[in-house]
């Protein structure tokens, strides 16, 4: 105790810190802006995802209508964000994993270096899926 005059040392837990970015990357899908963002709600995300219904018990989505973005959240470790902006050819996607879990991001990386592989592949094959989807 000597040098700490009976106050105690708090350590910040692991947990507490802000979730980190794995990895980011963009697509443009040929469909304007304005026929998405009406798709911006906690019903219909799922259509912008192309999730199946069934995926909300494994899953959950968020809708922040401020930046045009839904998050994905499953697993103990993932969060997936997509933003939906305009843009010249139509509207870009930038689609971010993050780490949520606390744990440190060599860890997860390493042990989702799979996913992360294939990131870009994944929003690729979503953007190129999504005009069909649309009502």
């Amino acid at each position: 105790m000597s040098g700490w005059n009976g106050v105690q040392r708090v350590v910040p837990s692991r947990m507490s810190r802000r979730p980190s970015v794995l990895g980011s990357v963009t697509a443009v899908v040929p469909v304007p802006f304005d026929r998405i963002r009406p798709l911006m709600t906690a019903q219909t995300a799922h259509v912008l995802l192309g999730l199946d219904r069934g995926a909300a018990t494994t899953v959950s989505v968020d809708v922040d209508p401020t930046t045009d973005t839904l998050g994905l959240q499953g697993q103990f470790w993932y969060r997936g964000e997509y933003t939906f902006t305009a843009h010249p050819r139509g509207t870009e996607i930038a689609y971010r994993i993050k780490n949520v879990s606390g744990q440190p991001d060599v860890i997860i990386r390493l042990w989702q270096r799979r996913i992360l592989r294939r990131q870009q592949h994944d929003l690729d094959a979503l953007a190129a899926a999504l005009p069909a989807r649309l009502p």
